[in-house]
């Protein structure tokens, strides 16, 4: 059993009380020391699960705030091989599950010695990450072995669903899918778009728990402990991103985490 999985069984068993937090850390933002020790304290503010995001020029699924921080990060030089590194530092210090979110291109062009994809989950894997979010593979294709590396490499192939996912792309994905969560994206748009919490989405997040048996995840829009309050019973995880960063930015560099960390603490608790 993967850390990760030990993980999800704990998150589910105490989803009752209420959604764990799944903490989004774009490396190199404010810079990369700052990003892993950001990343390394989040046990000690309460998360469940951390989200690296290796920066990338063109951050399809993410809005303003979370394209800033990759801009910011690619200005400060870093890149895959960097956060390959940090990866191993993070996953060595800290006892939470760690997950790398990436784009395919990204991925798909790591190595020019070998297959990128494959040397991709590899070296993931080997660094300590236990699961990959891509949000351009799509699980109806085959994306050259993706799916098939993952498993090889015991990383979690996490899924991404939407609300408007119809009933037979969930089966769809369901039956492509298996282990680690669910990413369900909350509403249309890109991340921090504000997040609509009412009966539609309760009824969005019924329509994939009832394909699905992996936990779910929340993300996009999450700002406030009301809102992951509000996710009590529909969804194990609530993951932060945008709303983190943004707590960053009005702050002076030598108390950025400081303030990352005592909002997600707020939200944990």
């Amino acid at each position: 059993m993967t850390k990760l999985d030990q993980a999800l069984q704990t998150i589910s068993s105490q989803a009752e009380k209420q959604p764990a937090i799944m903490a989004h850390v774009v490396l190199g933002y404010p810079t990369l020391a700052d990003s892993i020790e950001l990343a390394c304290r989040m046990e000690e503010a309460g998360v469940g699960i951390v989200e690296l995001q290796i920066p990338f020029t063109d951050p399809m699924a993410d809005g303003p705030t979370i394209m800033m921080a990759n801009e910011v990060a690619l200005e400060n030089g870093v890149r895959t091989a960097d956060c390959m590194k940090a990866m191993e530092t993070i996953a060595t210090k800290s006892s939470l599950p760690i997950l790398f979110m990436t784009y395919l291109n990204l991925a798909y062009c790591y190595s020019s010695k070998t297959k990128g994809l494959e040397s991709f989950c590899r070296d993931a894997a080997a660094a300590g990450a236990q699961g990959l979010i891509i949000p351009d593979i799509s699980p109806e294709e085959k994306a050259d072995g993706y799916w098939d590396y993952c498993a090889a490499y015991n990383l979690a192939a996490i899924p991404l669903v939407s609300p408007i996912s119809s009933p037979s792309r969930l089966k769809t994905i369901s039956a492509n899918s298996s282990g680690g969560f669910v990413y369900c994206v909350s509403t249309l748009g890109t991340t921090g778009s504000v997040a609509s919490f009412g009966s539609e989405l309760v009824e969005y997040l019924g329509r994939v728990r009832g394909e699905f048996t992996q936990p779910l995840a929340v993300g996009f829009g999450i700002s406030s402990k009301k809102q992951v309050a509000m996710l009590k019973g529909q969804a194990e995880i609530a993951i932060v991103g945008s709303a983190t960063i943004n707590k960053m930015k009005d702050v002076s560099n030598k108390a950025k985490v400081g303030k990352a960390l005592d909002f997600l603490s707020a939200l944990a608790s």
